[in-house]
């Protein structure tokens, strides 16, 4: 079976998720409920106070809606892919591919792929609502140059850009999803995995964190700082890829 195959195969099986599919769509309903009743609030403090006044108090709901909207994420970002590899290994699917004739590098590379795409599809369908709600408030109190002179001064001091920091924020995913892949693998989805999980994830923090000093004694600029915590993140990926792999190739199903 070529990995086009395998990929496919692993979409439809997590796109045929029904408890995924469900709990998606509890989420979503819930952020959008959420964020009317935070509008409506915002609404009425219009209505009470001045304009200026309403568009600080929209700005502030935005982090209220942020948070809303990022707890959804996080549920998907970690508690997804823990279950779909883990399911796996439990219900000895995993097992059955193998036997099967299905390359184990392959398929741990469909898996991790289809993970990757399906999580980062669903946060931002999870989000794509509030953050419209929101927008669409910001230009009714016409609070909206407020908005994008805040963004470009954020950019601006941080030397920074929109495409930097989205590219950032799927490496990081994608080392995360790693180092799951590499608990789940070595644990064979036992609940255990998480705890594993942890450990890893503390014992890579602190090692990025002294790797980081770099930076600073060398005084890089902030350009320089972003292109060497780039840099780590692809080293932890490449690590704990391997090892998850390696792991997977020797394993006993």
């Amino acid at each position: 079976m070529t990995g086009k195959l395998i990929f496919k195969m692993e979409l439809f099986k997590f796109l045929r998720d029904k408890s995924f599919l469900i709990t998606a769509g509890v989420i979503g309903v819930l952020n959008i409920i959420l964020s009317l009743f935070a509008l409506s609030a915002v609404s009425a403090f219009s209505d009470s106070y001045y304009e200026s006044s309403a568009t600080a108090a929209l700005l502030g709901t935005m982090g209220v809606i942020g948070f809303i909207v990022i707890f959804g994420n996080i549920i998907f970002a970690y508690v997804y892919p823990f279950h779909m590899i883990s399911m796996d290994y439990k219900n000895n699917v995993m097992a059955m591919m193998v036997a099967s004739g299905v390359n184990r590098r392959k398929l741990f590379f469909a898996k991790i792929g289809a993970i990757f795409i399906c999580t980062i599809a669903l946060m931002l369908l999870i989000a794509l609502i509030p953050m419209i709600l929101f927008l669409v408030k910001l230009v009714q109190l016409d609070g909206w140059d407020s908005f994008v002179e805040g963004l470009n001064s954020m950019f601006y001091y941080t030397e920074l850009s929109f495409g930097k920091l989205i590219f950032s924020g799927l490496l990081s995913y994608l080392n995360m999803l790693m180092v799951i892949a590499t608990a789940c693998i070595i644990m064979k989805g036992k609940n255990l995995s998480f705890l594993l999980f942890i450990g890893f994830n503390i014992l890579s923090t602190f090692v990025t964190g002294i790797l980081s000093m770099i930076s600073f004694s060398f005084d890089f600029s902030v350009t320089g700082s972003y292109i060497f915590q780039l840099f780590l993140t692809v080293v932890s990926i490449v690590v704990f890829g391997y090892i998850s792999l390696r792991t997977l190739e020797k394993q006993n199903l």
